[in-house]
C-alpha cells in the first residue's frame, strides 16, 4: 500500500499524520519540538526517524514524506535530514521544509500571505511562485505578538511586584494558582527549560486581561503594538492596497480579543482570516503532490 507522510514540525510540538491515497488518515502522532536550532541536528533526526518509523503500517510498500520544521533555515541541516529519512526501507520521496512554507501552502494554491503566531511570530509571502519572509529572526531578536513574549512580559510583570519595580497585577495570583508560588524558582526554571516553557505562560495574561487586570492590558497593547510592525512588513510586500492575512498558531485561539488591539489603520490594509486547515495539511499535500477536493474531505473527515 502507498500512503503519504506529513509533519508539522514547530517549537513547541510535533504533529505527524500518515494518509493513503484516499485521503484517509490513518495513523496520527504527536510528540515536543523538532526544531534542530534548539535541540541539534543529530537529535532531531534521531526523533523523526523514530517518529516516522514507528508510525508507517505494516503494509506499506511506499511512502512519500514531505515535513516542514520550524528552524530548519537556520541550521541548514534539511539536506542531512531528507538524507536519513529516505533510507528508512519502503521511504519514496522526501521533502524538507520551513514550517512555515507548509503552513502557506496549506492556506493558498499560489500566491498568499500567512503569518504564524505560535511560541515565536513570524510572517511568509508568496509572489508569483517566490517567496519572501517577513520577520522570523527568532525569540532572542524578535519583538512581537508570540507565545514567547507574552510569556516573557507575564514573567517580568510578577518579578516587578515582588521586588517593588511594578503595580499589583492579577498574574501574580493566577502564577500561584499554577503551582508558581516561588516567582524565582520560576526564573530558574525558564534559564533550564527555554522558550517553551516561557511561552507556556501566555494565557495568563488573556485571563488576567479578561478579569480587568491593568497591567495585562498593558502587555497586550504593546505586543500587539509590536505584531503591527510585521504585519506592515506582510502589506508592503505583497503590494497591494489591501491584502489578506491567513493567521496561524496556537496564539490565534485569542483572534477575538487580539483584533481588540489592533489600530484602524491595520484593519483598512489587512483583511484577516484564522485559519481553518491545519499546518500538517500543507505537509501532506506537497507529499501527495496532487490532491483532489474528495482527497481533502476524506483527509477532514479522518483527521
Amino acid at each position: 500500500m502507498k500512503y503519504f507522510v506529513g509533519i508539522d514540525g514547530g517549537g513547541t510540538k510535533t504533529e505527524l499524520v500518515v494518509v493513503n491515497e484516499k485521503g484517509s488518515v490513518v495513523a496520527k502522532k504527536r510528540v515536543g519540538s523538532s526544531n534542530a536550532s534548539d535541540l541539534g541536528k543529530e537529535r532531531v533526526i534521531e526523533l523523526l526517524l523514530e517518529l516516522v518509523q514507528s508510525a508507517l503500517p505494516a503494509d506499506t510498500e511506499q511512502a512519500d514524506v514531505c515535513m516542514g520544521l520550524s528552524g530548519v533555515g537556520f541550521s541548514g541541516c534539511a539536506g542531512e535530514i531528507e538524507v536519513a529519512i529516505a533510507a528508512i526501507p519502503c521511504v519514496g520521496k522526501v521533502r524538507v521544509y520551513s514550517d512555515v512554507q507548509i503552513a502557506l501552502d496549506s492556506a493558498y494554491d499560489g500566491d498568499g500571505c500567512i503569518v504564524i503566531i505560535g511560541t515565536g511570530s513570524v510572517g511568509y509571502v508568496r509572489l508569483d511562485g517566490e517567496l519572501h519572509l517577513v520577520g522570523g529572526s527568532g525569540f532572542m531578536l524578535d519583538s512581537s505578538l508570540s507565545g514567547y513574549d507574552l510569556g516573557r512580559e507575564a514573567i517580568n510583570a510578577v518579578l516587578s511586584v515582588t521586588d517593588g519595580r511594578g503595580e499589583q497585577t492579577l498574574l501574580t495570583g493566577i502564577f500561584e494558582g499554577l503551582g508558581e508560588s516561588d516567582i524565582r524558582q520560576t526564573v530558574r526554571s525558564v534559564y533550564a527549560k527555554g522558550k517553551a516553557y516561557v511561552a507556556s505562560f501566555a494565557p495568563t495574561v488573556f485571563e488576567a486581561f479578561e478579569k480587568g487586570d491593568k497591567v495585562a492590558k498593558s502587555i497586550l497593547r504593546h505586543c500587539v503594538s509590536e505584531w503591527e510592525k510585521l504585519l506592515l512588513g506582510v502589506w508592503r510586500t505583497y503590494g497591494e492596497e489591501k491584502c489578506e492575512v491567513t493567521l496561524f498558531g496556537g496564539v490565534t485561539k485569542r483572534w477575538e480579543t487580539i483584533k481588540r488591539f489592533l489600530s484602524e489603520e491595520m484593519l483598512a490594509k489587512i483583511s484577516f482570516r484564522v485559519a481553518e486547515k491545519p499546518v500538517v495539511w500543507g505537509a501532506v499535500k506537497d507529499a501527495a503532490s496532487s490532491v483532489s477536493e474528495a482527497f481533502y474531505a476524506e483527509f477532514i473527515r479522518t483527521y
